[in-house]
């Protein structure tokens, strides 16, 4: 659960990094992102959910490794 955690705080931070993702795309990710931890979401379908919202999310979980 400890990766888990850190997976996820890792991708929020590049997330936030992110030059190629609008201010509009970053705010709706984090939305869900922080909606998915509320709810206890499997973090197996974080990155699932993630590639629905944006294909520009993509690399960055590539960059993670969550893809």
């Amino acid at each position: 659960m400890k990766k888990h955690h850190e997976q996820v705080t890792k991708l929020e931070k590049k997330i936030k990094e992110a030059e190629h993702l609008t201010p509009e795309e970053k705010s709706l990710t984090l939305e869900k992102i922080a909606e998915w931890k509320l709810e206890d979401k499997a973090f197996s379908l974080l990155p699932l959910e993630l590639e629905k919202l944006s294909e520009k999310i993509t690399p960055i979980l590539e960059e993670i490794g969550l893809l």
